[in-house]
């Protein structure tokens, strides 16, 4: 079941927001989505090892590891440290997103 959600952040040193969709790819599996916001749509997977939980993002080829899903702070500033040539927008969407996914599934 699809559902929207709410991105906030700071873009150019002005705090502005925007909505964005998440799909569930898999009804019974929930950790394969597609994010759609502020123009850009991405596939995301969310998983967990024994260490911690991870995100990866084909359509970016971004892997990595994240913190808490709604650690906005430290996953935004992990992924823009690690692939720079992601857009603030898109970073806040994706850490938006893994939030709203956490919050929406409990």
């Amino acid at each position: 079941m699809e559902f929207t959600y709410t991105c906030k952040g700071y873009i150019g040193g002005r705090m502005e927001s925007w909505t964005g969709n998440i799909c569930p790819l898999l009804p019974f599996d929930c950790r394969e989505f597609e994010v759609s916001s502020r123009g850009s749509c991405f596939h995301l997977i969310i998983g967990k090892h024994s260490r911690s939980n991870y995100i990866y993002i084909p359509t970016f080829s971004l892997a990595m590891d994240i913190s808490y899903l709604d650690d906005r702070y430290w996953n935004r500033e992990h992924l823009l440290q690690n692939y720079p040539e992601l857009s603030p927008v898109d970073a806040i969407s994706i850490v938006d997103a893994l939030a709203a996914i956490k919050k929406h599934s409990v």
